[in-house]
């Protein structure tokens, strides 16, 4: 070492190397700058720049998430083609029963892409469910605002954000933060009046086209011929309306049949008894055939011999003395078959001849098969009493039994039982609960039995429900009365409120771990972070909290699925849409509000301390930062989350590997039928958070926007296959997700616009800062307005669609070109609610005959007009003389010059051509065939009921086919009350032991229902 120290300064002065020159020297040596190479990487090196670890962050997210991402494609497409059940079972046609089933995809690597991507929209909408389409439709959307959020702010903003002069670097150097001139803001005050005007008319335009859509659902006979359809839950029922008598008289002829719920708490606890006494039974003798066989095996192995048994039935047999006839009946092994064939010999003479013939039938030791195989236990031949299953039943005070025997006498006893309760409630001896399914004659009747108030009292027979099915209703829910009913959902309320408060501690770390590069500087025990390199450094703040915020957030809905029963929602489907709303507010809370504050907060918290008086201008330039975080998490949750779905290992490991494995067959049969479900109430606020983000930071942070825009056009895809192939569509709110994600979208617009307000005050920026408080008030008259406009069409069928629906030509109100006139009223009745109110008077006919008019106004003319010497009729006489005047003006200016010049040369006016063409904005002419612009800006007219009722399915579905004829004993009757005897599945095995089985189970409790199938 020493002789190379020597000849260093050699090499210096041969090579002419001076160290003073060189500006590298001490640079990173002994990592003393606390980073790394991409730490310490900056394009604009020699600008007097701020150093910022960004791009290393971005790239030390986006490189695992992308390898991530291409191991989950490659599973898919490897398994693809060898697992249909995992990933194509909707199209096997025993799992689709009764619905068809999906279009089968070829199976190749790749020639399944074209057929798939020629699936269109009106083949989801008729054959998943209608949340799976507005799902599909929710991303679509969310990719065109991005899309249309690149094309308005991308061109103006990004280059006044990258010349702003304010020293950031890296992706910093396109935010708003990098912005020194107030004067500059002007330009993004006025690009977010056009983006986020975009934004509103977007919603407003999707609930338009969602209402019209979803008329034309309901409105079907795909939907409208289900019993679902027709039939309303009442809640909160008062006692003295409990009685079928007085519920018809409320609701009049319409009425069909009458469900009163009743409390079936006994008896459900006695059918949940008997299915685990019929599992418990089904696995004792599962595991009897397996113990029974393997000892056979083991011991044919031993002596061959016993296998040949037949062939030697005529030989004689000794006998042993010590061992006693019912030795085998007691459990006790026996040496050899070949004293039961012994004991059996003495039927030869005398056959059983009674059980059917089975021509496939083989005595399971070479017998006749003639002999009965029934009596005593065949399992005793090979395995020991003791070797039986056994267990210590709480009833026989946990004294070991035999489980086989005590399960089948338990089940005689709970079938005796379970039918005796059943005949009590059908009698209606049951004590009614609050609640009540009334079905009507029609679809019409049921809606507006629907819409009215039922009750005087409040809350009283509210509130009601209207298409539920009978599988997805919350049985216990309906008990609740409506005191309890305020008390739960108060309580539900402050339990998530807390929970909000809870989960933003964790929040608040992740949000600090994003700058931990920062806090490093501050906290003591955190120095070392600063030596790591800086690959790793960019791990630990891009995908580490990017990855902890999305598993702390994936355990929310589990525990908010749980607060909705509590708080009494009576079905499955309207429990996801309490999820959606509460797991909205997490989101919103945690991982926008909680993370952007604490990670701003973090990463100026030192310069605050030093600087307190400069706080608002480092604020003003951390909190766009934040953003950076955001880009990490967009990538995990659409990236790489939409690559998991797509690969579904867990049915991947469930049906390859857990499935082997399973030793019930009726558990293997019903987990290998049963299709996966999706939870929109989870998937929804996921995606509308990240729209809720995009939209935020369009304007402060433009990056984001082309994130969010490719992340949910790949997911949209995902989710497009998965519907299509993989997920069931059983539970279905009718598209109910879609309008309440739409009008949550309006929080991104809400926040986007404070957060440019609270940084137009930082930066004393009072000229933008007052556009765009403006716009926020408009913002708010456009939400009141919009959901004064349309939150009753959302929920509820309007009575005249089911006169609309059958007529072929428009109505006269919506035929353009012509004036609105008053038409003359038809000599009909005047309908359902005037005969109700009964608004016509005979009186007023009387009023108004001519008699009685002439000897009213029997005065002088003088003095019959005299009246208009008051001051209200003269003002009256002035507003309509000014009115006139003005209508003729505005008519002879309108008027084309060549209808007022007598040579008639010249053209239409220019005041003309203005209102003709706002006229045809507003109101195009349906009777022209619309383009791409017209469509997207007129839904109401484009894509209206009658428009969009030809894409919806005419056909009636399953469930519209004729009902049985004891429908109404248990069509919304709880399963309790109609669920058969379990069926238990015994495998075949080939010492006959499972026959023996089942005839002794068939025998014993003859209300049973038990198999003998293939193993």
């Amino acid at each position: 070492m020493d002789r190379i120290a020597r000849l260093m300064p050699i090499e210096r002065r041969l090579f002419g190397i001076n160290e003073s020159d060189d500006s590298r020297i001490g640079s990173g040596r002994d990592d003393s700058d606390g980073g790394g190479t991409l730490v310490n990487f900056n394009p604009t090196a020699g600008k007097d720049d701020k150093s910022s670890a960004s791009l290393a962050s971005l790239f030390s997210t986006f490189i695992p998430v992308l390898i991530y991402s291409g191991i989950c494609l490659a599973l898919f497409l490897v398994f693809r083609r060898r697992c249909r059940r995992v990933y194509a079972p909707r199209t096997v046609p025993t799992l689709r029963a009764p619905e068809p089933p999906s279009p089968e995809l070829p199976d190749g690597w790749f020639n399944w892409i074209r057929p798939f991507l020629a699936i269109t929209d009106d083949y989801i909408l008729n054959h998943c469910s209608l949340d799976g389409y507005f799902f599909l439709r929710f991303l679509r959307v969310l990719s065109i605002i991005c899309a249309a959020g690149v094309v308005i702010v991308w061109p103006v903003l990004l280059p006044v954000n990258k010349t702003g002069n304010s020293g950031l670097a890296e992706l910093e150097s396109l935010t708003i933060g990098n912005i020194k001139l107030g004067t500059r803001f002007y330009a993004h005050a006025l690009v977010a009046w056009c983006f986020f005007g975009f934004v509103l008319f977007i919603i407003c335009r999707e609930c338009v086209y969602f209402i019209n859509l979803r008329q034309a659902y309901l409105l079907s006979p795909n939907y409208s011929q289900r019993l679902s359809s027709r039939t309303v839950l009442f809640t909160c029922i008062p006692q003295p309306y409990l009685d079928e008598a007085k519920l018809r008289k409320l609701f009049g002829d319409a009425v069909k049949t009458i469900w009163l719920v009743q409390d079936t708490s006994a008896l459900r606890a006695l059918v949940d008894d008997r299915d685990g006494t019929a599992d418990r039974l089904q696995e004792a003798e599962v595991r009897l055939i397996r113990l029974a066989n393997a000892a056979r095996l083991k011991q044919l192995g031993k002596q061959p011999a016993f296998s040949t048994l037949s062939t030697h039935l005529d030989d004689p047999i000794p006998r042993p003395d010590n061992v006693p006839h019912d030795d085998a009946e007691k459990g006790q092994a026996l040496d050899s078959a070949i004293q039961f064939a012994q004991r059996q010999l003495s039927a030869l003479d005398n056959p059983t001849l009674d059980k059917p013939t089975d021509p496939e039938y083989t005595h399971p030791y070479g017998l006749d098969p003639s002999l009965p195989d029934v009596r005593g236990s065949v399992a005793a031949l090979w395995i020991p009493v003791q070797s039986r299953p056994h267990y210590r039943p709480i009833g026989n005070f946990g004294r070991r039994v035999d489980t086989i025997r005590w399960t089948r006498a338990r089940l005689k006893v709970l079938n005796r039982e379970i039918w005796n309760l059943r005949r009590r409630h059908h009698r209606g001896d049951g004590a009614p609960l609050n609640a009540a399914f009334i079905e009507f004659d029609s679809q019409a009747s049921a809606q507006a039995a629907f819409q009215i108030v039922a009750h005087h009292q409040p809350l009283n027979m509210s509130p009601c429900y209207i298409g539920l099915q009978p599988d997805e209703i919350i049985w216990s829910a309906l008990r609740i009365r409506w005191w309890e009913h305020i008390m739960r959902r108060f309580f539900m309320m402050c339990v998530i409120a807390a929970a909000v408060i809870f989960w933003s501690i964790p929040s608040v770390l992740v949000g600090m771990v994003t700058n931990i590069s920062e806090l490093s500087r501050m906290v003591f025990f955190l120095s070392w972070i600063m030596k790591l390199p800086g690959p790793i450094l960019g791990v630990i703040q891009g995908l580490l909290p990017a990855l902890g915020l999305s598993w702390l957030m994936a355990a929310v809905p589990w525990m908010l699925r749980g607060c909705a029963r509590v708080a009494g929602v009576p079905s499955h489907a309207l429990v996801e849409l309490y999820v959606q709303h509460a797991y909205f507010f997490f989101q919103v809370v945690q991982v926008f509000l909680v993370t952007t504050l604490t990670s701003a907060a973090s990463a100026s918290v030192v310069d605050i301390i030093q600087n307190p008086l400069g706080v608002k201008d480092m604020l003003s330039e951390n909190l766009p930062k934040a953003s950076n975080f955001y880009l990490s998490y967009i990538l995990i949750q659409c990236l790489a989350s939409g690559a998991t779905t797509l690969a579904n290992l867990g049915d991947l490991i469930r049906h390859q590997l857990i499935f082997k494995t399973l030793s019930n067959p009726r558990r293997r049969f019903y987990r290998w039928r049963r299709l996966r479900r999706v939870h929109w109430g989870s998937e929804f606020p996921r995606f509308t958070n990240l729209g809720v983000i995009a939209i935020s930071y369009s304007c402060i942070a433009p990056l984001v926007l082309v994130f969010a825009g490719l992340g949910m056009l790949f997911v949209s895809y995902v989710y497009r296959y998965s519907l299509v192939y993989v997920y069931d569509s059983k539970f279905d709110t009718k598209g109910l997700f879609y309008p309440r994600a739409l009008m949550q979208l309006m929080t991104g617009l809400y926040i986007a616009q404070i957060c440019l307000v609270g940084l137009f005050a930082l930066k004393t920026a009072v000229g933008p800062m007052m556009l765009t408080i403006i716009f926020l008030i408009f913002t708010g008259l456009v939400h009141v307005s919009l959901n004064d406009a349309v939150t009753r069409l959302l929920y509820n069928l309007p009575r005249t669609l089911t006169l609309e629906k059958d007529k072929g030509d428009r109505a006269e109100d919506e035929r353009p070109g012509e004036e609105t006139s008053r038409a003359e009223p038809a000599a009909t009745s005047t309908g359902l609610a005037a005969d109700y109110y009964n608004m016509t008077d005979p009186e007023d006919e009387d009023f108004l005959s001519d008699a009685h008019r002439k000897a009213t106004h029997d005065l002088p003319t003088d003095v019959e007009l005299r009246g208009i010497e008051g001051p209200n009729t003269l003002r009256y006489h002035l507003t309509q003389w000014t009115k006139a005047l003005l209508r003729s003006a505005v008519r002879k200016a309108a008027t084309p010059v060549k209808d007022q010049d007598p040579y008639g040369v010249s053209s239409e006016s220019g005041l003309t051509q203005l209102l003709r063409r706002i006229k045809i904005m507003i109101t195009p002419d349906p009777s022209r065939p619309p383009n791409i612009i017209t469509t997207f800006l007129h839904p109401e007219i484009y894509q209206s009921f009658r428009e969009l009722q030809p894409r919806v399915n005419p056909q009636p579905g399953p469930e519209g086919t004729a009902l049985p004829r004891d429908y109404a004993r248990r069509a919304y009757w709880p399963p309790e009350m109609w669920t058969p005897t379990p069926r238990l599945w015994i495998p075949r095995d080939e010492a006959r032991v499972s026959r023996q089985e089942v005839a002794h189970s068939a025998g014993e409790s003859t209300a049973l229902n038990i198999r003998n199938t293939e193993n």
